[in-house]
């Protein structure tokens, strides 16, 4: 029995570790979004207009976008039978939603998503950020400034603008590049921003704002106030 506990212990603490990933690679001839759980997920080629299903970097299944848009364009909704008695309309709610339990909710709930998104960012590992420009422009003085500019921000931040290489060109107005984006998140900070996420959000506010006041009870709580 202690093995069995030791092992799903780790399992949880292995299945922590592993990372959501996001990868977008943009090229002429490459347009790929990937987005999963370590090498398992969805890879989508924009260019050849297909997606595959990846499990542990194999592919199991490989689909046509173009196949996924037509079959939701022929689904059409059930048609409702002729002896199908005609819908009745639902009575309206007694209760109802003040502008005061809206504002009383926005900021408090604001300010937890804020926070939350922050935390998502600080936690954001980037494991791969290139690019590759070539770009010219009219003349190639105004090509040289932006080359200028590029150099000045190389030296002012390498480790930002090192991870971009630009070539400029000085024959006419142009512009083609690659770039390679890898962002990941580890499971166990999304778990615990998320429960950040619902301890910071004004639960009681919510589930009011939810379920809505009767009617006539703000008006007599005002009066009595």
């Amino acid at each position: 029995m202690i093995y069995i506990l030791a092992a799903i212990f780790f399992l949880i603490i292995a299945a922590s570790l592993v990372r959501v990933r996001l990868r977008l690679e943009i090229s002429p001839e490459r347009r790929i979004l990937f987005v999963g759980l370590g090498r398992s997920g969805s890879e989508i080629d924009f260019v050849k207009r297909e997606g595959v299903l990846k499990l542990f970097g194999l592919r199991l299944k490989q689909f046509k976008l173009d196949d996924a848009h037509k079959s939701q364009r022929t689904a059409r909704p059930t048609s409702a039978k002729s002896g199908e008695s005609p819908s009745i309309s639902p009575k309206p709610s007694s209760r109802r939603r003040s502008l005061r339990s809206i504002l009383e909710f926005v900021p408090p709930s604001a300010n937890a998503f804020w926070k939350c998104g922050l935390g998502l960012f600080k936690s954001t590992i980037v494991e791969e950020a290139e690019a590759d420009i070539e770009a010219g422009f009219d003349t190639p003085d105004v090509t040289g400034q932006a080359f200028g500019y590029y150099q000045a921000a190389l030296a002012a931040a390498p480790g930002l603008f090192g991870r971009v290489s630009f070539t400029p060109n000085w024959t006419g107005r142009t512009f083609s590049g690659s770039a390679r984006l890898s962002l990941a998140w580890p499971v166990y900070r999304l778990l615990w921003q998320t429960t950040l996420l619902l301890w910071r959000l004004p639960k009681r506010k919510i589930y009011r704002l939810a379920i809505g006041e009767k009617k006539g009870v703000r008006d007599v709580e005002q009066q009595r106030g």
